[in-house]
């Protein structure tokens, strides 16, 4: 017997020889690559105890288990020899309209969560040296610690616009190896050539796609990495890899052991790829569920901003024409260009945390590395077998009673107008707090009548039966240590689950959903909010805006001298007049805690627009932080992706000068002078995503896709400039600028949300008579 840590990286399963066989691919502590084979556990799911033997299906094992159902039926488990059975099995009853439960969990998550393996595991058992890797066949696994060193593999291709595949780079990197190489279309070349400028890899040559893709394939399964990454790697470069394989008669076999390489649209948006033994990270999904930035997500944006350089070849060159050249004239260039695109992508990764992040999210929630979205999967895994051990099953998602969902955060009515000297109070992780304190959990929800809690809305939870509420003390513990010892992506990914867990409650696809659930957590959010307001006038302070969890408070005369300790001393006072409450009235302790966030100088909330009341979620402030100005805006056009580079910065000016009392209008008068003279071409171009594809917008076509319908080829976003004919794709280098639209559709709107509140208004400052003079330029 051997043992061995595993970090796993993906499962997968299959019916042979009337088995259930379970399929695990991972690393070691000792850096191999290890696959763990299942074929001694049954598929499993739960019926009501008496059921008539009649209504069963043949073949089925029965076995008594001290478990019942939410409605406090008495069931037993049903179990079956492949999953192809089981879920057979399960069609037959509900035709028969016999209830199951839990019949529709995947057997790959079950077997791991029921084993409390947060894709860490000890495997203990006979190894055997299978197919280049070692292999165990019904080990023993028990929970443990591991953190993995991976292989990684960044990859891109170069093509042409034939569709025509010239080339792949790859850059390795991990497990103390680093290797770079490009595999490259290229007649009467030497098969192997050093890259140029002294650069570490070479140059493989071949004389067709065919014998191209069979050698990257053949080199990719020996070099065997763990991770494979890139810019938009499943949706491009990995769909256009398997097409063409198609088209050649070629096994697209990229995975670990056989099994099928799964690339797919998902329907809400994006990709996802299924590549046994292996997990793909795309670099533009990564930052964005790593709640990063960007004026947008093309690899020379995010190299330029995180990296400080950027693509070889200019981004104001055509890209195309400048392939097909370099491919003509200098395949070494061209390789060299097609390799650094690899090695940005592998520096972006490194310098944002994206792969550690992602390990550090599988440690906590359980997922497997290419599920980590699947937050619904992550409260089954940490919840069901806790469930089962307290003698419950759970239902299946589709046999669930849906209701109306629960109303979001409270909003508190913003106050329009010009301030000096704002604090903002925020609740600290509000919902989990408030599950914390109120016991709010599934199973405290069905034990309601004892020891109950009751909360401000009205619903009882058990102060006894619960599990939820403990496992965010051990979360909070976890990140505040985390945080103690600087590790940012650990804190991050605790974070990321904490917060999910009101969401996941209370959506449809989770089979704890309870409308009791998420209206007991959001109402009381509310009355928090309200109650807080209440307490700080009885203060005298002016609330002037809140949202959910923050509080903006104008402080009193004299007071901004001394912001901080004035936010301090309100958050301070805050906490004891709810830990006092709670415990009076409800016979709990609290673990709320409100914190002082952050203080403006100046802060502005502005008018809905053609309206009287102020704007929800829309404010600017001149934050004061370590002795310098700096600016910041919510909800507004500076911060929206789809508004043109004159707004934004026409907007962040003009905000900076009402804010320290600069001259606003003969400023206004010059922007617009230079705007119709042309100095502000550059910065006229709007960026918009296509949601679906261009064929599918037939009533209102927006004039994106207008613009998009003049290219022969495009992508899902789309640069367009308006023209007095309509929108035109910078492509097409447009003309005839349509001016006036520019100043109406993008400064006035911009400069009408602040000017209002001093009384003033663009058109005011911009006569007509000078706009109807520029008409005509």
């Amino acid at each position: 017997m051997e043992e061995k840590k595993v970090f796993i990286l993906t499962g997968d399963w299959q019916d042979f020889k009337d088995r259930n066989v379970l399929r695990f691919f991972g690393t070691s502590d000792e850096k191999e690559t290890v696959e763990i084979l299942i074929n001694n556990v049954k598929p499993v799911f739960f019926i009501d105890r008496y059921v008539s033997p009649s209504d069963l299906p043949q073949n089925s094992i029965i076995k008594p288990v001290d478990l019942k159902s939410f409605d406090g039926k008495p069931v037993d488990a049903i179990y079956f020899n492949t999953q192809k059975e089981l879920v057979a099995a399960a069609q037959y009853l509900h035709s028969r309209n016999i209830a199951t439960y839990e019949s529709d969990i995947d057997p790959i998550k079950r077997y791991l969560m029921e084993r409390f393996i947060n894709v860490q595991a000890s495997v203990e058992g006979e190894p055997v040296l299978k197919n280049g890797w070692i292999r165990f066949v019904n080990p023993i696994l028990k929970p443990t610690s591991i953190t993995p060193d991976l292989l990684v593999a960044s990859i891109d291709i170069e093509t042409r616009e034939n569709n025509e595949l010239l080339s792949i780079a790859i850059y390795l990197t991990g497990k103390e190896r680093e290797k770079k190489i490009v595999f490259m279309i290229g007649e009467n070349h030497k098969d192997e050539i050093d890259l140029p400028d002294g650069k570490a890899g070479y140059i493989k040559f071949y004389n067709s796609e065919k014998e191209l893709l069979l050698n990257f394939i053949k080199w990719f399964k020996e070099e065997d990495p763990d991770i494979i990454i890139g810019w938009h790697v499943i949706g491009f470069d990995l769909m256009f890899l398997e097409r063409k394989c198609s088209q050649l008669d070629l096994q697209f076999d990229l995975g670990r052991g056989r099994g099928r390489v799964s690339l797919r649209k998902r329907k809400g948006g994006g990709f996802f790829a299924f590549i046994p033994g292996r997990i793909v990270i795309d670099g533009p999904a990564a930052l964005r569920t790593s709640f990063y930035s960007f004026e947008d997500y093309k690899l020379e944006t995010v190299a330029q901003e995180l990296l400080g350089t950027g693509k070889l070849i200019s981004p104001l060159k055509n890209k195309i024409a400048e392939i097909e050249r370099l491919f003509i004239e200098d395949k070494k260039k061209l390789a060299e260009y097609n390799l650094n695109d690899a090695i940005l992508v592998t520096n972006i990764f490194e310098k944002a945390g994206l792969i550690d992040l992602s390990i550090k999210r599988a440690h906590i929630s359980g997922l497997l590395m290419d599920q980590l979205g699947m937050m619904t999967a992550a409260f089954d895994h940490f919840y069901l077998p806790r469930l089962h051990r307290a003698g419950f099953a759970a239902p299946n998602i589709k046999d669930l009673k849906t209701s109306e969902h629960a109303a979001g955060g409270h909003v508190i009515d913003p106050k329009p107008g010009i301030y000096d000297d704002v604090v903002v109070l925020d609740f600290k992780s509000l919902y989990p707090s408030i599950i914390r304190t109120f016991k709010i959990d599934p199973l405290s929800r069905l034990f309601s009548e004892v020891d109950p809690i009751n909360t401000p809305v009205g619903f009882k939870f058990s102060s006894a039966n619960h599990f939820l509420p403990d496992f965010i003390s051990e979360l909070m513990e976890r990140r505040n240590a985390a945080i103690k010892e600087k590790d940012k992506y650990l804190s991050q990914a605790i974070k990321i689950l904490m917060n999910s867990f009101y969401g996941v409650m209370g959506s449809y696809g989770c089979r704890f959903y309870h409308p009791q659930l998420p209206t007991a957590i959001t109402g009381t959010g509310q009355w928090l909010l309200l109650g807080s307001k209440d307490f700080l006038e009885r203060l005298g302070y002016q609330v002037l805006y809140g949202d959910t969890d923050s509080l903006f408070i104008k402080l009193k005369e004299g007071e901004g001298d001394k912001a901080n300790i004035a936010g301090e001393k309100l958050a301070a006072e805050l906490n004891q007049f709810w830990k006092e409450k709670l415990l009076r009235d409800f016979g709990v302790e609290s673990y709320l805690e409100i914190e002082y966030e952050k203080f403006y100088k100046k802060f502005t909330i502005s008018f809905v627009r053609k309206g009287e009341v102020g704007a929800k979620k829309r404010y600017a402030g001149m934050l004061w932080k370590d002795g310098v100005n700096q600016f910041e805006f919510v909800g507004m056009e500076f911060v929206r992706s789809d508004w043109t580079k004159l707004a934004k910065e026409f907007q962040m000016e003009l905000y900076e000068r009402v804010f320290t009392n600069k001259e606003i209008n003969n400023w206004i008068r010059s922007v617009v002078d230079k705007v119709y003279k042309g100095e502000y071409d550059d910065k006229l171009v709007y960026k918009k995503r296509l949601r679906k594809d261009i064929d599918d917008y037939t009533k209102n076509i927006p004039p994106q896709v207008r613009a998009a319908k003049m290219l022969s080829k495009s992508s899902n976003i789309v640069y367009y400039i308006i023209t007095k004919h309509g929108p035109v794709p910078i492509e097409l280098l447009p003309r005839d600028i349509d001016y006036k639209h520019y100043i109406e559709k993008q400064l006035k709107p911009v400069a009408d949300s602040i000017l209002t509140l001093l009384g003033e208004s663009f058109d005011s400052i911009v006569n007509s008579t000078q706009l109807n003079i520029f008409d005509d330029m």
